[in-house]
């Protein structure tokens, strides 16, 4: 009698052991791996599926059906920036929306795209900034991810590879907190950055004009072999509210955008035009009506580059300013920071300029 019973409480923990096990198995059978959820890493093979970071992470791989050439364990995990010997390099109003994400196995290829989702902390304040998305394959070099994430892409890497409910069960995808990377291989690193708004357009010898998205009035005109092999140019404009200015340097001082052309620091064969709209101060218009003498409006120019600080020095005397409408067009031959400033104390406004740039470059974050 004590041996039946020695057997049958066996087999009951046996059955409770397999139970689980047998069923998960038959979930992963007929859904892959959907809402599973991992520490640092885990396992994915032909199925695919939609893996989520525990602990708060809020990390989410999508590896859609047949992308996985072989089963592997993907590593995922964020690291500090001070972890790393090689952090990525960050110029003046950027910094790190998000901790660095470490993946691996570094250098995997799939066989199409597959999506990570990244939560990120930062600001946009409307056109005004924008995340990109760096990734370095080595270590040591850092360089711009260049598959466009945007919500086409997205959709269509769903739709060619799920259907139904898992469809439906990706539907959270869209959230302004949420950076969406798509990639077919597997940097070692990845960050991602806010920075202000930049608009790039390839542009070569045959000219071309670029806009701003953030500020409509600001763009640059390139002539004709102004340039003689095509390259990337990048025009960003970072407006500034009238009443950050006021409340640093009172209420006689207005400033325009300020407008960058990339990459500094580049010589033109031919002088480029660009037009800046003119300052306006706080509840008050602008101050004065320009005209072709305007001794107290302020052209300011910063040539460094990379992650040096601007250093502003007055240009006015030497650069001729063209007033159009509420515009101000000017030319150079040297890719840079340019600003209008409008201040009584002319001799002081290399000063108000630095003191005030320190203050707009803080990027701006979520709480």
């Amino acid at each position: 009698k004590s041996l039946l019973v020695l057997m049958l409480y066996i087999c009951i923990r046996l059955h409770r052991l397999e139970h689980p096990l047998t069923r998960r198995d038959s979930l992963l059978k007929n859904e892959g791996m959907w809402r599973e959820s991992f520490l640092v890493s885990f396992l994915v093979d032909a199925r695919g599926g939609a893996m989520r970071g525990c602990r708060h992470s809020g990390i989410r791989v999508i590896i859609p059906p047949r992308k996985a050439p072989s089963p592997m364990r993907v590593t995922c995990r964020y690291l500090r920036k001070d972890k790393l010997n090689n952090p990525p390099p960050l110029m003046e109003g950027e910094a790190l929306a998000s901790r660095i994400l470490e993946l691996g196995p570094t250098g995997a290829k799939f066989l199409g795209p597959v999506i990570i989702e990244v939560p990120h902390f930062a600001s946009l304040r409307g056109k005004e900034r924008e995340l990109i998305v760096m990734r370095c394959d080595n270590g040591t070099t850092w360089r711009e991810h260049t598959l466009d994430a945007n919500e086409e892409a997205v959709q269509e890497v769903l739709n060619e590879s799920f259907e139904g409910e898992e469809l439906k069960q990706l539907e959270d995808l869209q959230t302004c907190r949420i950076t969406r990377i798509i990639t077919v291989d597997f940097p070692q690193y990845i960050a991602v950055v806010s920075r202000i708004r930049q608009e790039l357009h390839p542009i070569g010898p045959e000219g071309g004009v670029v806009s701003s998205s953030a500020v409509p009035q600001v763009q640059a005109l390139f002539p004709p072999n102004a340039l003689t092999k095509k390259i990337r140019v990048g025009l960003q404009a970072q407006p500034i509210a009238p009443e950050t200015v006021s409340k640093l340097l009172g209420n006689r001082v207005a400033v325009s955008p300020i407008v960058t052309v990339e990459p500094r620091r580049r010589k033109f064969h031919k002088p480029i035009t660009l037009t800046i709209p003119l300052p306006t101060a706080a509840n008050k218009g602008m101050i004065n009506q320009y005209s072709g003498d305007a001794p107290t409006l302020r052209l300011l120019c910063s040539i460094t580059g990379g992650n040096s600080r601007a250093q502003w020095e007055d240009v006015t005397g030497s650069t001729p300013l063209t007033f159009v409408k509420d515009c101000v067009s000017f030319t150079t031959t040297v890719s840079a920071r340019f600003w209008l400033m409008d201040c009584r104390h002319v001799a002081n406004s290399g000063n108000m300029a630095t003191e005030l740039y320190k203050e707009i470059s803080y990027v701006p974050f979520m709480a």
